[in-house]
Protein backbone atom coordinates (compact mmCIF):
# COMPACT_ATOMS: atom_id res chain seq x y z
CA UNK A 1 0.00 0.00 0.00
CA UNK A 2 1.56 3.58 -1.35
CA UNK A 3 1.72 6.38 1.21
CA UNK A 4 -0.75 7.95 -0.62
CA UNK A 5 -3.19 5.50 0.03
CA UNK A 6 -2.33 5.20 3.78
CA UNK A 7 -2.63 9.08 4.41
CA UNK A 8 -5.96 8.90 2.86
CA UNK A 9 -7.11 6.31 4.90
CA UNK A 10 -5.66 8.19 7.72
CA UNK A 11 -7.17 11.00 7.32
CA UNK A 12 -10.72 9.44 6.60
CA UNK A 13 -10.98 7.64 10.30
CA UNK A 14 -9.85 10.61 11.65
CA UNK A 15 -12.69 12.57 10.42
CA UNK A 16 -14.87 9.52 11.46
CA UNK A 17 -13.85 9.76 14.79
CA UNK A 18 -14.36 13.69 15.00
CA UNK A 19 -18.24 12.86 13.75
CA UNK A 20 -18.47 10.49 16.39
CA UNK A 21 -16.70 12.49 19.38
CA UNK A 22 -18.94 15.37 18.01
CA UNK A 23 -22.01 13.13 18.49
CA UNK A 24 -21.54 12.01 22.31
CA UNK A 25 -23.18 13.78 24.76
CA UNK A 26 -22.50 17.07 23.73
CA UNK A 27 -24.56 18.82 26.70
CA UNK A 28 -22.25 17.48 29.39
CA UNK A 29 -18.91 18.10 27.42
CA UNK A 30 -18.87 21.32 29.35
CA UNK A 31 -18.07 19.44 32.20
CA UNK A 32 -16.02 16.74 30.43
CA UNK A 33 -13.35 18.09 28.66
CA UNK A 34 -11.67 16.12 25.85
CA UNK A 35 -8.42 17.15 27.23
CA UNK A 36 -9.15 16.01 30.39
CA UNK A 37 -9.43 12.12 29.93
CA UNK A 38 -6.55 12.48 27.68
CA UNK A 39 -4.55 13.85 30.90
CA UNK A 40 -6.27 11.27 33.13
CA UNK A 41 -5.25 8.28 30.96
CA UNK A 42 -1.61 9.62 30.96
CA UNK A 43 -1.29 9.90 34.26
CA UNK A 44 -2.98 6.41 35.01
CA UNK A 45 -0.34 4.83 32.78
CA UNK A 46 -2.38 4.16 29.81
CA UNK A 47 -1.04 4.66 26.15
CA UNK A 48 -3.46 4.37 23.25
CA UNK A 49 -3.00 4.17 19.80
CA UNK A 50 -4.83 6.71 17.32
CA UNK A 51 -8.00 4.90 17.16
CA UNK A 52 -11.08 5.16 15.83
CA UNK A 53 -12.98 4.27 19.10
CA UNK A 54 -10.49 6.51 21.40
CA UNK A 55 -10.94 6.58 25.05
CA UNK A 56 -12.78 9.76 25.18
CA UNK A 57 -15.45 7.68 22.56
CA UNK A 58 -15.43 4.80 25.10
CA UNK A 59 -16.04 6.28 28.05
CA UNK A 60 -18.64 9.01 26.54
CA UNK A 61 -20.34 5.74 25.25
CA UNK A 62 -20.55 4.05 28.70
CA UNK A 63 -21.91 6.78 30.43
CA UNK A 64 -24.58 7.45 27.58
CA UNK A 65 -25.54 3.75 27.82
CA UNK A 66 -26.36 5.10 31.54
CA UNK A 67 -28.59 7.76 30.55
CA UNK A 68 -30.56 6.38 27.46
CA UNK A 69 -34.02 5.15 27.93
CA UNK A 70 -33.04 1.00 27.23
CA UNK A 71 -29.77 1.68 29.42
CA UNK A 72 -27.59 -1.06 26.63
CA UNK A 73 -24.00 -0.17 25.23
CA UNK A 74 -25.56 -0.89 22.10
CA UNK A 75 -28.87 1.22 22.33
CA UNK A 76 -26.27 4.37 23.06
CA UNK A 77 -24.47 3.35 20.09
CA UNK A 78 -27.28 3.34 17.56
CA UNK A 79 -28.68 6.41 19.34
CA UNK A 80 -25.71 8.47 17.47
CA UNK A 81 -26.88 7.18 14.42
CA UNK A 82 -23.88 4.29 14.62
CA UNK A 83 -24.77 0.52 13.55
CA UNK A 84 -23.16 -2.69 14.44
CA UNK A 85 -19.74 -2.82 15.92
CA UNK A 86 -20.98 -4.85 19.37
CA UNK A 87 -17.69 -6.73 19.25
CA UNK A 88 -15.20 -3.33 18.83
CA UNK A 89 -16.89 -2.09 21.32
CA UNK A 90 -16.67 -4.51 24.17
CA UNK A 91 -12.80 -4.70 23.22
CA UNK A 92 -12.92 -0.75 23.32
CA UNK A 93 -14.18 -1.07 26.86
CA UNK A 94 -12.14 -3.67 27.84
CA UNK A 95 -8.57 -1.59 26.77
CA UNK A 96 -9.19 0.92 29.10
CA UNK A 97 -8.03 -0.07 32.45
CA UNK A 98 -10.66 0.29 35.97
CA UNK A 99 -7.83 2.95 37.30
CA UNK A 100 -9.28 5.84 34.41
CA UNK A 101 -12.58 5.53 35.74
CA UNK A 102 -11.25 5.55 39.34
CA UNK A 103 -9.53 8.99 38.38
CA UNK A 104 -12.56 10.49 36.42
CA UNK A 105 -14.87 9.92 39.79
CA UNK A 106 -12.51 11.32 41.53
CA UNK A 107 -11.49 14.12 39.05
CA UNK A 108 -15.47 15.28 39.13
CA UNK A 109 -16.15 15.09 42.62
CA UNK A 110 -13.04 17.42 43.31
CA UNK A 111 -14.50 19.75 40.93
CA UNK A 112 -17.75 19.74 42.00
CA UNK A 113 -16.17 20.06 45.58
CA UNK A 114 -14.19 23.24 44.68
CA UNK A 115 -17.51 24.47 43.00
CA UNK A 116 -19.41 24.16 45.74
CA UNK A 117 -16.75 25.01 48.90
CA UNK A 118 -18.13 28.29 49.13
CA UNK A 119 -21.87 27.13 50.14
CA UNK A 120 -22.59 26.90 53.94
CA UNK A 121 -22.38 23.54 55.55
CA UNK A 122 -24.01 22.20 58.76
CA UNK A 123 -22.19 24.05 61.81
CA UNK A 124 -19.28 23.58 59.67
CA UNK A 125 -19.13 19.75 58.55
CA UNK A 126 -20.13 18.63 55.70
CA UNK A 127 -22.82 15.21 55.88
CA UNK A 128 -22.43 12.12 54.66
CA UNK A 129 -25.16 9.33 53.84
CA UNK A 130 -23.91 6.30 54.25
CA UNK A 131 -25.91 2.84 52.76
CA UNK A 132 -25.37 -0.55 51.01
CA UNK A 133 -27.10 -2.53 48.00
CA UNK A 134 -26.72 -5.27 45.99
CA UNK A 135 -26.42 -4.94 42.32
CA UNK A 136 -27.15 -8.01 39.64
CA UNK A 137 -25.19 -9.62 36.85
CA UNK A 138 -25.72 -11.73 33.85
CA UNK A 139 -25.57 -15.56 35.05
CA UNK A 140 -21.65 -15.93 33.38
CA UNK A 141 -19.35 -18.27 35.45
CA UNK A 142 -16.89 -15.92 35.15
CA UNK A 143 -19.31 -13.70 37.83
CA UNK A 144 -20.52 -16.10 39.60
CA UNK A 145 -17.24 -17.77 41.02
CA UNK A 146 -15.77 -13.77 41.69
CA UNK A 147 -19.30 -12.60 43.26
CA UNK A 148 -21.22 -15.89 44.15
CA UNK A 149 -25.17 -16.12 44.20
CA UNK A 150 -27.40 -15.08 46.81
CA UNK A 151 -29.14 -17.32 49.36
CA UNK A 152 -32.76 -17.01 48.90
CA UNK A 153 -34.25 -20.35 50.01
CA UNK A 154 -34.30 -23.73 48.52
CA UNK A 155 -37.73 -23.03 46.73
CA UNK A 156 -35.71 -21.61 44.36
CA UNK A 157 -33.17 -23.52 43.40
CA UNK A 158 -32.18 -27.10 44.61
CA UNK A 159 -29.44 -25.29 46.14
CA UNK A 160 -30.76 -22.52 47.64
CA UNK A 161 -28.96 -19.82 45.75
CA UNK A 162 -30.55 -17.08 43.49
CA UNK A 163 -30.78 -17.03 39.53
CA UNK A 164 -28.18 -14.31 39.52
CA UNK A 165 -24.54 -13.29 40.60
CA UNK A 166 -25.25 -10.55 43.26
CA UNK A 167 -23.00 -8.02 44.14
CA UNK A 168 -22.64 -5.83 47.64
CA UNK A 169 -22.02 -2.23 47.38
CA UNK A 170 -21.52 0.23 49.72
CA UNK A 171 -22.20 4.10 49.09
CA UNK A 172 -21.44 7.42 50.43
CA UNK A 173 -23.17 10.31 49.16
CA UNK A 174 -23.05 13.83 50.46
CA UNK A 175 -26.90 14.91 51.46
CA UNK A 176 -26.27 18.77 51.01
CA UNK A 177 -25.46 18.72 47.28
CA UNK A 178 -26.83 14.84 46.52
CA UNK A 179 -22.95 14.05 44.53
CA UNK A 180 -21.75 10.66 45.33
CA UNK A 181 -18.24 10.48 46.65
CA UNK A 182 -16.92 6.90 46.89
CA UNK A 183 -18.07 3.45 46.75
CA UNK A 184 -16.55 -0.16 47.18
CA UNK A 185 -17.67 -3.26 46.05
CA UNK A 186 -17.40 -6.69 47.43
CA UNK A 187 -18.99 -9.97 46.40
CA UNK A 188 -22.76 -10.75 47.96
CA UNK A 189 -21.27 -12.38 51.66
CA UNK A 190 -19.26 -9.31 52.34
CA UNK A 191 -19.99 -7.00 55.12
CA UNK A 192 -21.19 -3.84 54.75
CA UNK A 193 -19.23 -2.88 57.71
CA UNK A 194 -15.91 -3.63 56.01
CA UNK A 195 -17.00 -1.94 52.83
CA UNK A 196 -17.73 1.25 54.87
CA UNK A 197 -14.15 1.36 57.03
CA UNK A 198 -12.49 1.12 53.72
CA UNK A 199 -14.31 4.18 52.32
CA UNK A 200 -13.26 5.65 55.70
CA UNK A 201 -9.89 7.01 54.52
CA UNK A 202 -11.74 8.83 51.70
CA UNK A 203 -13.64 11.10 53.85
CA UNK A 204 -12.75 14.83 55.34
CA UNK A 205 -11.91 15.30 59.05
CA UNK A 206 -14.55 17.15 60.03
CA UNK A 207 -17.29 14.64 58.13
CA UNK A 208 -20.38 13.67 59.53
CA UNK A 209 -21.50 10.34 58.70
CA UNK A 210 -25.37 9.51 59.16
CA UNK A 211 -26.54 5.62 58.63
CA UNK A 212 -28.43 3.30 59.82
CA UNK A 213 -27.69 0.97 62.61
CA UNK A 214 -26.50 -1.53 60.31
CA UNK A 215 -23.36 0.20 60.84
CA UNK A 216 -23.57 0.82 64.91
CA UNK A 217 -21.67 -0.88 67.54
CA UNK A 218 -19.14 0.38 70.12
CA UNK A 219 -16.46 -0.83 68.61
CA UNK A 220 -16.71 0.71 65.31
CA UNK A 221 -17.86 4.17 67.11
CA UNK A 222 -14.14 4.03 68.39
CA UNK A 223 -12.91 3.32 64.79
CA UNK A 224 -15.13 6.22 63.52
CA UNK A 225 -13.79 8.66 66.57
CA UNK A 226 -10.18 7.82 65.72
CA UNK A 227 -10.88 7.78 61.87
CA UNK A 228 -11.34 11.52 62.99
CA UNK A 229 -14.78 11.90 61.63
CA UNK A 230 -18.38 11.99 63.90
CA UNK A 231 -21.44 10.43 63.26
CA UNK A 232 -25.40 10.15 63.63
CA UNK A 233 -27.18 6.86 63.11
CA UNK A 234 -29.45 4.66 64.84
CA UNK A 235 -28.17 2.03 67.74
CA UNK A 236 -27.54 -1.72 67.56
CA UNK A 237 -31.25 -3.53 67.74
CA UNK A 238 -29.39 -5.82 70.51
CA UNK A 239 -28.55 -2.64 72.79
CA UNK A 240 -30.24 -2.53 75.75
CA UNK A 241 -30.23 1.30 76.39
CA UNK A 242 -31.37 0.99 80.21
CA UNK A 243 -28.31 -1.15 81.00
CA UNK A 244 -25.43 1.39 80.06
CA UNK A 245 -23.92 3.43 82.30
CA UNK A 246 -25.42 7.13 82.47
CA UNK A 247 -22.67 10.07 82.60
CA UNK A 248 -24.69 12.81 82.22
CA UNK A 249 -28.53 13.91 81.43
CA UNK A 250 -28.75 17.14 79.37
CA UNK A 251 -32.32 16.55 78.95
CA UNK A 252 -35.37 15.17 78.78
CA UNK A 253 -34.52 12.07 76.81
CA UNK A 254 -30.78 13.09 76.21
CA UNK A 255 -27.82 12.02 77.70
CA UNK A 256 -24.45 10.68 77.88
CA UNK A 257 -23.72 7.11 78.39
CA UNK A 258 -20.53 5.14 78.73
CA UNK A 259 -20.35 2.04 76.18
CA UNK A 260 -17.80 -0.56 76.95
CA UNK A 261 -16.40 -2.37 73.87
CA UNK A 262 -16.52 -6.08 73.61
CA UNK A 263 -13.30 -8.00 74.44
CA UNK A 264 -13.26 -10.08 71.56
CA UNK A 265 -12.81 -6.45 69.22
CA UNK A 266 -10.15 -5.43 71.28
CA UNK A 267 -8.31 -8.71 71.17
CA UNK A 268 -8.22 -7.55 67.12
CA UNK A 269 -7.43 -4.57 67.37
CA UNK A 270 -5.51 -3.45 70.66
CA UNK A 271 -5.80 0.26 69.70
CA UNK A 272 -9.30 0.47 70.42
CA UNK A 273 -9.99 1.72 74.06
CA UNK A 274 -11.88 -0.03 76.78
CA UNK A 275 -14.96 2.43 76.52
CA UNK A 276 -16.22 4.86 74.82
CA UNK A 277 -18.83 7.92 75.53
CA UNK A 278 -21.36 8.49 73.09
CA UNK A 279 -24.38 10.55 73.44
CA UNK A 280 -28.34 9.09 73.15
CA UNK A 281 -31.27 11.42 71.83
CA UNK A 282 -35.03 9.41 72.01
CA UNK A 283 -37.10 10.75 69.26
CA UNK A 284 -40.23 9.05 67.63
CA UNK A 285 -41.16 8.39 63.96
CA UNK A 286 -44.19 7.00 62.02
CA UNK A 287 -43.40 4.05 59.83
CA UNK A 288 -46.01 1.37 58.94
CA UNK A 289 -49.05 3.18 60.02
CA UNK A 290 -48.06 3.57 63.58
CA UNK A 291 -45.35 5.35 66.33
CA UNK A 292 -42.51 4.03 67.89
CA UNK A 293 -39.89 5.04 69.98
CA UNK A 294 -36.23 5.22 68.58
CA UNK A 295 -32.82 6.25 70.00
CA UNK A 296 -30.17 8.32 68.09
CA UNK A 297 -27.00 7.75 68.73
CA UNK A 298 -24.18 10.35 68.03
CA UNK A 299 -20.24 11.39 68.87
CA UNK A 300 -21.51 15.31 68.90
CA UNK A 301 -21.78 15.74 72.44
CA UNK A 302 -22.05 19.60 72.90
CA UNK A 303 -25.78 20.45 73.16
CA UNK A 304 -25.68 23.66 72.82
CA UNK A 305 -23.21 23.66 69.33
CA UNK A 306 -25.76 20.75 68.67
CA UNK A 307 -29.29 20.89 69.17
CA UNK A 308 -31.26 17.39 69.85
CA UNK A 309 -34.06 18.27 67.64
CA UNK A 310 -31.28 19.35 64.49
CA UNK A 311 -29.21 16.15 64.86
CA UNK A 312 -32.92 14.34 64.86
CA UNK A 313 -33.81 15.74 61.17
CA UNK A 314 -30.54 14.97 60.13
CA UNK A 315 -31.55 11.60 60.76
CA UNK A 316 -34.56 11.43 59.01
CA UNK A 317 -33.12 13.28 55.90
CA UNK A 318 -30.88 10.02 55.70
CA UNK A 319 -33.47 8.77 53.94
CA UNK A 320 -32.78 10.83 50.78
CA UNK A 321 -29.96 8.01 50.21
CA UNK A 322 -32.49 5.63 49.38
CA UNK A 323 -33.42 8.51 46.85
CA UNK A 324 -30.10 8.50 45.29
CA UNK A 325 -29.74 4.84 45.05
CA UNK A 326 -32.95 4.02 43.10
CA UNK A 327 -32.02 6.98 40.66
CA UNK A 328 -28.44 5.28 40.07
CA UNK A 329 -30.22 1.42 40.25
CA UNK A 330 -33.58 1.89 38.65
CA UNK A 331 -33.16 5.23 36.57
CA UNK A 332 -29.74 5.01 35.12
CA UNK A 333 -29.92 1.06 34.84
CA UNK A 334 -27.42 -0.13 37.73
CA UNK A 335 -29.71 -2.41 38.90
CA UNK A 336 -28.96 -5.41 37.11
CA UNK A 337 -25.52 -4.69 34.70
CA UNK A 338 -24.77 -6.01 31.42
CA UNK A 339 -20.95 -6.78 31.76
CA UNK A 340 -19.82 -10.15 31.39
CA UNK A 341 -16.25 -9.81 33.01
CA UNK A 342 -15.83 -9.05 36.50
CA UNK A 343 -13.28 -5.98 35.53
CA UNK A 344 -16.21 -4.97 33.42
CA UNK A 345 -18.95 -5.02 36.45
CA UNK A 346 -16.60 -2.60 38.28
CA UNK A 347 -16.08 -0.53 35.08
CA UNK A 348 -19.94 -0.22 34.47
CA UNK A 349 -20.69 0.55 37.92
CA UNK A 350 -18.24 3.56 38.28
CA UNK A 351 -19.71 4.92 34.74
CA UNK A 352 -23.46 4.93 35.84
CA UNK A 353 -22.70 6.57 39.37
CA UNK A 354 -20.18 8.97 37.26
CA UNK A 355 -23.41 9.54 35.00
CA UNK A 356 -25.49 10.07 38.22
CA UNK A 357 -23.09 12.66 39.45
CA UNK A 358 -23.20 14.58 36.21
CA UNK A 359 -26.71 15.02 36.18
CA UNK A 360 -26.35 16.47 40.14
CA UNK A 361 -23.87 18.63 38.91
CA UNK A 362 -26.40 20.22 36.37
CA UNK A 363 -28.90 20.44 39.09
CA UNK A 364 -25.81 21.99 40.95
CA UNK A 365 -25.13 24.70 38.53
CA UNK A 366 -29.12 25.11 37.64
CA UNK A 367 -30.00 25.75 41.54
CA UNK A 368 -26.88 28.23 42.62
CA UNK A 369 -27.83 30.26 39.50
CA UNK A 370 -31.84 30.57 40.58
CA UNK A 371 -31.16 30.05 44.43
CA UNK A 372 -32.82 26.93 45.25
CA UNK A 373 -31.98 23.79 47.09
CA UNK A 374 -30.91 21.48 44.80
CA UNK A 375 -33.17 18.16 46.28
CA UNK A 376 -36.26 20.22 44.77
CA UNK A 377 -35.18 19.57 40.98
CA UNK A 378 -36.37 16.75 39.51
CA UNK A 379 -33.49 14.06 38.21
CA UNK A 380 -35.40 12.19 35.44
CA UNK A 381 -36.40 15.75 33.84
CA UNK A 382 -32.79 16.63 34.11
CA UNK A 383 -31.74 13.46 32.51
CA UNK A 384 -34.49 13.58 29.49
CA UNK A 385 -33.48 17.37 29.01
CA UNK A 386 -29.64 16.48 28.83
CA UNK A 387 -30.80 13.82 26.42
CA UNK A 388 -33.17 16.26 24.27
CA UNK A 389 -30.05 19.14 24.55
CA UNK A 390 -27.17 16.43 23.14
CA UNK A 391 -29.58 15.96 19.74
CA UNK A 392 -29.71 19.73 19.38
CA UNK A 393 -25.86 20.54 19.91
CA UNK A 394 -24.83 17.47 17.85
CA UNK A 395 -26.38 19.42 14.87
CA UNK A 396 -26.31 23.06 16.26
CA UNK A 397 -23.30 25.40 14.57
CA UNK A 398 -20.34 26.17 17.32
CA UNK A 399 -21.53 29.32 18.11
CA UNK A 400 -24.74 28.47 19.47
CA UNK A 401 -23.56 25.93 21.99
CA UNK A 402 -23.04 28.04 24.53
CA UNK A 403 -26.30 29.30 24.24
CA UNK A 404 -28.08 25.99 24.13
CA UNK A 405 -25.93 25.03 27.37
CA UNK A 406 -27.04 27.78 29.44
CA UNK A 407 -30.66 27.63 28.23
CA UNK A 408 -30.70 23.96 29.05
CA UNK A 409 -29.47 25.02 33.15
CA UNK A 410 -32.59 27.53 32.41
CA UNK A 411 -34.78 24.45 31.94
CA UNK A 412 -33.37 22.33 34.31
CA UNK A 413 -34.11 24.80 37.34
CA UNK A 414 -37.60 24.97 35.91
CA UNK A 415 -37.78 21.47 36.84
CA UNK A 416 -39.20 21.83 40.50
CA UNK A 417 -40.77 19.36 41.95
CA UNK A 418 -43.21 19.54 45.08
CA UNK A 419 -42.50 19.45 48.29
CA UNK A 420 -44.10 16.94 50.23
CA UNK A 421 -43.56 16.42 53.86
CA UNK A 422 -44.47 13.02 55.83
CA UNK A 423 -45.56 11.41 52.33
CA UNK A 424 -46.15 7.66 52.88
CA UNK A 425 -46.81 5.05 49.47
CA UNK A 426 -48.05 1.38 49.92
CA UNK A 427 -45.35 -0.69 48.15
CA UNK A 428 -47.61 -2.56 46.54
CA UNK A 429 -48.44 -3.23 42.87
CA UNK A 430 -51.92 -2.24 40.96
CA UNK A 431 -51.34 -4.36 37.54
CA UNK A 432 -50.98 -8.09 37.76
CA UNK A 433 -47.49 -9.38 36.35
CA UNK A 434 -47.53 -11.69 33.54
CA UNK A 435 -48.69 -15.28 34.24
CA UNK A 436 -45.44 -17.04 32.79
CA UNK A 437 -44.03 -19.41 34.92
CA UNK A 438 -40.82 -18.75 36.47
CA UNK A 439 -37.89 -20.11 35.21
CA UNK A 440 -35.73 -22.15 37.68
CA UNK A 441 -32.61 -22.32 36.25
CA UNK A 442 -30.50 -20.77 33.82
CA UNK A 443 -31.71 -20.54 30.22
CA UNK A 444 -28.54 -21.98 28.70
CA UNK A 445 -29.07 -25.58 30.77
CA UNK A 446 -32.76 -25.25 29.75
CA UNK A 447 -31.91 -25.03 26.19
CA UNK A 448 -29.60 -28.01 26.76
CA UNK A 449 -32.29 -30.64 28.24
CA UNK A 450 -34.82 -28.67 25.79
CA UNK A 451 -32.68 -28.71 22.59
CA UNK A 452 -35.03 -31.77 21.38
CA UNK A 453 -38.36 -29.97 21.63
CA UNK A 454 -36.99 -26.81 20.29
Amino acid sequence: MDNKNIEWRKKKLKQLREEIESGQLNALRELVPNQMIDDLCEASGYRFRKRLLSPLITILHMVSAALSREGSFQSAWENLGQTGRSGVLAEARGRIPYSVWQSLEKWIIKQIHQEDNGNPKWRGHRMIGVDGTGVSMSDEEELTQHFGHRNVGSHVRGSGEGHFPLARVVTAFNLQTLIHIGHEVGNHKASERVLFCTLLPRLEKTDVVVFDRLYAGANLYALYKRSGIEFIGGIHPCLKVERLKVIHVLDDGDQWVEMKLMKKHRKKDPALPESIVIRLIETRIRGEGKEKRIWIATSLLDAQQYPAREICLWHKRRWKIETLLKEAKILLGANVLRSKSVEGIYKELCARLIALNLLHWLILKSSHSKHQAPDRTSVTTTLRLVNAYSLKMSTAPIWQLPLLYCQMLEDIACAQVMYRPNRSEPRMIKRDEWKYPRLQTSRRKWRDQHYLAA
